[in-house]
């Protein structure tokens, strides 16, 4: 899991590099480079000791003719879907690796939900079933004695377990 939330963090780190990027209203030029972590950063300033490129200049959105509005950031799916922003800033590989990684990890997450629903599926089926074949059940306290279950504790259980079929079995 730790190599999973170092993957969201610098997913997360990229996407507002990205959204502080396109919110600058100011005429600047524009540097880009990548840190030792992978993650890509924008300034104003060319950084010291580090290889940058100039990206672009950012038009003032107070002149005329210029939108006040500056662009909406991209998601960091959008990211990686296209590969590039709409400056043309490609993900470089370890970006890529990072979102491929994210990418499996949430596929194996879809697949623990989709168990995990299955599961509750088939104990509501069963719940629903013992409830509605027996007439008389008997329950165990938390304090371990057991007690009949009257007959509106047994109706609400039975549409719980309804619920539980509803929310979690597929069509």
């Amino acid at each position: 899991m730790d190599k999973l939330s170092s993957v969201k963090a610098a997913l997360v780190l990229l996407a507002l590099g990205l959204a502080a990027f396109t919110s600058q209203p100011s005429v600047a030029d524009t540097y880009r480079w990548v840190d030792d972590n992978g993650i890509v950063n924008y300034a104003e300033r060319v950084p010291r000791n580090v290889p940058a490129e100039r990206v672009t200049k950012i038009a003032d959105s107070n002149r005329p003719g210029r939108s006040s509005r500056p662009a909406p950031a991209p998601s960091p799916a959008d990211v990686a879907t296209s590969g590039t922003r709409s400056s043309q800033v490609p993900l470089n590989n370890n970006q890529k690796n990072l979102m491929s990684d994210l990418e499996a990890a949430e596929q194996v997450r879809q697949e623990q939900i989709a168990k995990i629903r299955q599961d509750n599926c088939d104990r509501s089926r069963r719940v629903l079933n013992n409830l509605s074949a027996k007439t008389r059940i008997r329950v165990r306290n938390e304090d371990g004695t057991e007690r009949a279950l009257g007959e509106d504790e047994r109706q609400e259980r039975m549409a719980a377990a309804q619920r539980g079929i509803t929310e979690n079995c597929e069509a």
